[in-house]
């Protein structure tokens, strides 16, 4: 049995914090309905596609979800949507505060017909504020885009925010499912990019309270020891020799022994880096890391994306599926967290456009007819 199997999941949300939520439920077990506007999500159309509609975002992040359409601006889906709602366990939506309280499908409004519902939301900024964001707009304003300490502004290959939205999300979700299981009772949870976003430089920032208190320098993300060094042929060695023994190692490794006992010499910093930097960049990387060999001091290459998905380590994760499908064999990253009675499972392909609409409105009470006028009212 899966961790989260009988756990009922209505997956309201458009974009990546959510939908990935959602995923991580689903694989985990949860029974997943994903709803959308009879349009559809704009991610079933971002580029790359497997098929029209299905792009290969959405294949990813909506798998094991069935689908249902269907347009809450008219009172019959407000309807339908509150039906489903009323046997749920949790609710992901991603609207700007207020955007649902328009058609009676606040929190305040649904938990008088199921008052051990999960609601949780997820925005920019949380309840307080209406303004819209994505990732890049909010890592930018938590001051997450100066990643370097020069304070160099960049464009992650990962949208922080919402990735790690989206974890909090899960996790919080799974913190109130064992609180109503003491209480009784759910509970609405307000889950801010913004918020993440900031609670993540934890390090940093505690870092910088310290230093204004203290008046010493702020200790940065980067030092001798702890960074990013080019190689002969342009590529790049991590050097994180944090602990003395694998600092000292390194040193050994280099061919500047006479450094061993300058690892916090923090007045010379720029001397030192320049002196590793001119030392790594004798060698190719792979030279390097022949010498290395299968020492383990903290000294890693970085990788491109296709070399880390065919690393060994990749494999030995388990995080690499496969399904086959009748829209061909779709490739999938898996769920990172194993556990040791059931794992995690992809067992179904994301939906097409409101591919379950009928079959969940049956079970629903709906009958063929009723369902035949939606349709034909552009309901569903």
């Amino acid at each position: 049995m899966q961790v989260l199997e009988g756990i009922k999941v209505i997956d309201f949300s458009k974009w990546l914090p959510g939908q990935y939520c959602g995923m991580l439920l689903g694989d985990y077990g949860a029974e997943v309905i994903k709803v959308e506007d009879i349009k559809g999500d704009s991610t079933r159309n971002f580029f790359p596609a497997k098929a029209a509609g299905m792009s290969y975002w959405h294949l990813m992040l909506n798998r094991n979800k069935k689908g249902i359409a269907l347009d809450i601006r008219q009172k019959q889906g407000q309807e339908i949507l509150l039906k489903l709602l009323r046997g749920a366990d949790v609710f992901l939506e991603g609207f700007r505060p207020g955007y649902l309280a328009r058609y009676g499908l606040d929190y305040d409004a649904v938990r008088k017909i199921n008052p051990r519902l999960v609601y949780c939301s997820i925005t920019g900024f949380g309840q307080q504020c209406h303004k819209p964001a994505h990732d890049l707009n909010v890592v930018g304003l938590a001051g997450l885009n100066s990643l370097d300490d020069t304070g160099g502004a960049c464009v992650s290959e990962v949208q922080v925010s919402a990735i790690g939205s989206g974890l909090h999300a899960l996790s919080a979700v799974c913190m109130a499912l064992l609180a109503r299981e003491r209480t009784g009772a759910g509970q609405h949870l307000d889950v801010s990019l913004y918020a993440t976003a900031l609670s993540m430089q934890v390090t940093g920032i505690s870092s910088r309270w310290g230093s204004e208190e203290t008046g010493e320098a702020e200790f940065g993300r980067t030092a001798h020891y702890y960074n990013i060094y080019r190689t002969k042929d342009g590529r790049y060695l991590t050097v994180g020799t944090i602990e003395p023994k694998f600092w000292r190692r390194f040193c050994s490794l280099i061919g500047c022994e006479e450094l061993a006992e300058r690892q916090y010499d923090f007045a010379h910093e720029e001397e030192l880096q320049d002196i590793i930097a001119a030392k790594i960049a004798g060698r190719t990387q792979q030279e390097w890391l022949q010498l290395i060999g299968d020492e383990e001091f903290c000294v890693t290459p970085v990788c491109t994306l296709r070399e880390a998905l065919q690393s060994e380590l990749t494999y030995q994760q388990k995080l690499l599926m496969q399904q086959d499908s009748d829209l061909g064999p779709l490739r999938y990253i898996g769920a990172p967290v194993h556990f040791s009675g059931q794992d995690a499972s992809v067992r179904t392909r994301a939906p097409l456009l409101g591919e379950h609409t009928a079959e969940i409105l049956k079970e629903l009470g709906y009958s063929e007819q009723e369902i035949a006028q939606l349709v034909q009212e552009k309901v569903i």
